[in-house]
């Protein structure tokens, strides 16, 4: 495939691999299937990615979690999905396995990335998949201010839009280049150069990850974005079916 074709075909990706553990607590149900306004995260966040138009999509699941493919495969959808059935160690290992299976023809990306847990508002992923392809850089990653996620992953964002500090260096301070992520992001194919000797040394999370690549030099840039729901405990739920509530209305 040409270099052309690579660039006009765009690719996204999925993570929804993890167990879920804190929603299971008070919901019966696979954490990509637990339902928001009667639809199920999975297709809620497949829905925002089908508004940028990609040509395929690589969705991971765990070994427990085939009931999300056959959810999923159930309908049609506007892209070919690409399925990566692996219980992973990590969200940093699934985070991996998607950018290489999307880049393993050589695609250079960026490709779309997010989390199976973020609701957004309709258009969200669009406007900031178009503002992130404006940026040089080797991951753009959707943020907005902190909320009252129990360990939201801080990043302090320079004037250029680059990212300066993430992690365990950034405070909750209230300053006003303090952001949050938002769950979704695009990647390209380069950060895999850092993919070997993150496994060897045994990253346990996607956020350890991402403070190594922008240590090593990897460009890393943030892109504002409007409010969304991270879907990690069973009250989150009711808070985004009440967000999206008030979007509508």
């Amino acid at each position: 495939m040409t270099p052309e074709r690579h660039n006009a075909e765009r690719r996204a990706g999925v993570i929804a691999a993890g167990q879920g553990e804190r929603l299971r607590k008070g919901v019966d149900n696979l954490k990509p299937l637990v339902a928001i306004a009667g639809r199920p995260l999975v297709e809620r966040v497949l829905t925002s990615i089908a508004e940028t138009a990609p040509a395929e999509v690589a969705i991971i699941v765990n070994e427990a979690s085939t009931a999300v493919r056959e959810r999923v495969e159930q309908r049609d959808w506007p892209f070919l999905r690409r399925w990566i059935v692996e219980t992973t160690p990590s969200s940093m290992h699934s985070f991996l396995r998607v950018v290489e299976t999307l880049a393993r023809d050589g695609h250079p990306g960026p490709f779309l990335l997010s989390t199976v847990d973020t609701v957004a508002t309709s258009g969200m992923y669009r406007r900031f998949a178009a503002a992130a392809a404006a940026l040089d850089a080797d991951v753009v990653l959707a943020v907005n201010r902190p909320g009252d996620d129990e360990k939201p992953l801080l990043v302090r964002r320079g004037a250029d839009g680059f990212i300066t500090a993430i992690g365990s260096e950034v405070a909750n301070d209230g300053a006003d280049d303090v952001y949050a992520t938002a769950g979704f992001y695009m990647v390209r194919a380069s950060v895999l150069r850092e993919a070997a000797a993150a496994r060897r040394e045994q990253l346990t999370a996607l956020r350890l990850f991402l403070a190594r690549l922008l240590a090593c030099g990897l460009r890393i840039a943030a892109v504002p974005v409007a409010q969304s729901i991270d879907v990690d405990h069973p009250e989150d739920v009711a808070a985004a079916e009440r967000f999206l509530a008030e979007v509508r209305s």
